[in-house]
């Protein structure tokens, strides 16, 4: 692999060098100080800070980017759904979203920055070699960890001035002497005399305040994350390039391929008929236990049916006779049926039960899956071989930046509210308090109108008590208010400001 460090030596530290370790030290520093909370709050710290953080991470790493002449208009395909993921911590306040962007975020700058640094990168085929070549890439941070700690001593400490040398000698000296003098010799000298020790109380509790245990905490955190941000921005902004294999794929033994595809496809349509009944239902049995197995089994089946086309289509595509191809087309057309009457019962499913975040994205599972198969359909019927692994990670990153910037929570609640006025409705309003203060003036609203009491109707099927109907929301709607209350005002987002109005 190629070499992926800068080429300087720490004895020689350049400006350019010198400026990004600086940068790199003031994003660790902004992160101390303005989220050290989420060690506490979790998600819920993660307001304005964490966009404007986030900001500036993804500013310094374009600008060297660009810098190293990189960076190029298709590049915005990746960097607009990142920028609306960033945009979202400033938006809402939605801590299933959150969790999830804390994880998409690394991997998927990650695997775009990356990329971006290729000669070819428009042209490059997402195969496995690479895959591999960006794992690999993506772990060489770790190589830089040891010299960004050098880097960073030798900008504290330059080398080849005598005056600066001398000026750090005598810094390490007073701190050396201020760290003996606190701990050993005061301590002792104020047991051997009271009048000592009084004398001593204030400016020994002032060193105390100054240099507390979260200060120590903080400090060693914020040297850390220098080093990490430095190493990073050093492996990943390095020359990335790797040549074409010598041996292009081997094709696949078109009968063999051939007679596995064709008797999956068999599998396939034989399941279709036999299940055609349950798969088409009209209606949906009104005990949770047998609805919630029907309509589960249904989307687990999809959801691993979509692994197996991925999987066939890297091992297949373009690596058959037409015929092959055309069998493969038939597979995914029966399994893209196949999800189309899974995802009609999500949608009986949510129409009767109501939506949550787990019953939303897994729609949203649905209309991605459809996506892929509708386009992987046409990929056989197109002569140029198409970037399928690319796509399938452009289109997740563009759907969940999508995702991410809109109301989730605010629409949950008011389908909810609407679905459970239809007959038959079994939706228990209450389940709702599992949503955050995104829908805490919308939940102040609908309480004040009567809108999310439990249905008489309902109750009376189920056996409930009437009195069930009159939830109270009260604790909810202050446990809310006062988590915003709580929150620094860089911790606020646009939501939490609406709330305070």
């Amino acid at each position: 692999m190629a070499n992926n460090a800068p080429t300087e030596h720490p004895e020689s530290l350049n400006r350019d060098l010198a400026l990004r370790l600086i940068l790199c030290a003031g994003l660790a520093i902004f992160w101390v100080v303005f989220l050290w909370n989420f060690w506490s709050k979790g998600v819920y710290a993660l307001g304005f800070n964490a966009f404007i953080f986030l900001v500036l991470f993804l500013g310094l790493f374009v600008w060297v980017l660009r810098k190293e002449g990189h960076f190029g208009k298709n590049d915005l395909a990746w960097l607009i759904p990142f920028t609306l993921i960033v945009l979202s911590f400033a938006l809402y306040d939605n801590p299933f979203l959150k969790i999830f962007s804390l994880m998409v975020l690394p991997a998927g700058f990650a695997i775009f920055y990356n990329q971006a640094f290729l000669p070819d990168k428009e042209s490059k085929y997402w195969d496995i070699e690479y895959v591999l070549r960006i794992i690999s890439r993506f772990f060489s941070f770790l190589l830089q960890i040891g010299k960004s700690a050098t880097l960073y001593l030798n900008l504290i400490v330059p080398t080849g001035s005598a005056k600066k040398r001398i000026a750090v000698r005598v810094t390490a000296g007073l701190v050396l002497f201020l760290v003996i003098a606190l701990t050993v010799f005061i301590p002792l000298l104020s047991s051997a005399d009271a009048v000592f020790a009084e004398r001593m109380k204030g400016i020994y509790d002032w060193f105390k305040e100054i240099i507390s245990v979260p200060f120590m905490y903080k400090l060693l955190v914020g040297i850390a994350l220098s080093i990490l941000f430095s190493s990073v921005l050093a492996a990943w902004s390095g020359p990335f390039d790797y040549g074409k294999k010598e041996k292009q794929d081997k094709p696949i033994d078109s009968i063999v391929a051939g007679i596995v595809l064709g008797g999956i496809l068999c599998l396939y349509a034989l399941f279709l008929w036999v299940q055609v009944k349950r798969l088409w239902v009209g209606d949906l049995p009104f005990d949770f236990k047998e609805t919630e197995h029907l309509v589960k089994s249904g989307f687990w089946q999809l959801l691993f049916l979509s692994v197996i086309n991925i999987l066939i289509y890297f091992f297949a595509y373009r690596k058959t006779s037409p015929i092959v191809q055309k069998i493969l087309a038939a597979f995914t057309a029966a399994s893209l049926l196949l999800l189309v009457s899974a995802g009609y019962r999500m949608g009986l499913y949510v129409t009767y039960y109501g939506f949550s975040y787990e019953k939303f994205f897994a729609a949203y599972t649905v209309l991605y899956c459809a996506i892929v198969f509708v386009w992987l359909i046409t990929r056989l019927f197109i002569a140029q071989r198409s970037n399928i692994l690319k796509f399938l990670v452009v289109l997740f990153i563009w759907m969940y930046a999508a995702v991410t910037v809109l109301p989730v929570e605010q629409f949950i609640l008011r389908a909810n509210v609407a679905l459970s006025g239809i007959e038959n409705s079994r939706i228990r309003l209450y389940e709702l308090t599992m949503l955050s203060p995104d829908v805490l003036s919308l939940v102040k609203r609908y309480e004040q109108q009567g809108a999310l009491k439990e249905k008489a109707d309902y109750l009376e099927r189920e056996g409930k008590n009437k009195s069930e109907e009159a939830f109270d929301w009260t604790p909810w709607i202050e446990r809310q208010e006062k988590r915003v209350a709580e929150k620094v005002w860089y911790e606020m987002n646009i939501m939490n400001l609406m709330t305070r109005r």
